[in-house]
């Protein structure tokens, strides 16, 4: 049996607003989930919500390694 969430839990799991999520599906920086409920709203499975926190996890670490570069920098230059 799979788990089932709403777009609204999957961002609170993540750590991002609604808002963000629906805009990387939009960009295409994830892709779409493949279930719908009779409303034509989405429903996330476990995997789709990996797939996100997998997506977050990379771009979050790319502004932590950006962060600490340019803190470094900064340091050198006084």
């Amino acid at each position: 049996m799979h788990n089932k969430y709403t777009t609204k839990q999957v961002a609170v799991t993540v750590g991002v607003d609604k808002s963000t999520l629906l805009r990387w599906i939009k960009q295409k920086k994830i892709d779409d989930v493949k279930h719908r409920d009779g409303r034509n709203w989405r429903v996330w499975l476990d995997e789709d919500v990996a797939r996100v926190k997998e997506y977050h996890d990379k771009i979050h670490q790319l502004t932590l390694n950006l962060d600490s570069k340019n803190e470094g920098e900064t340091q050198n230059n006084n």
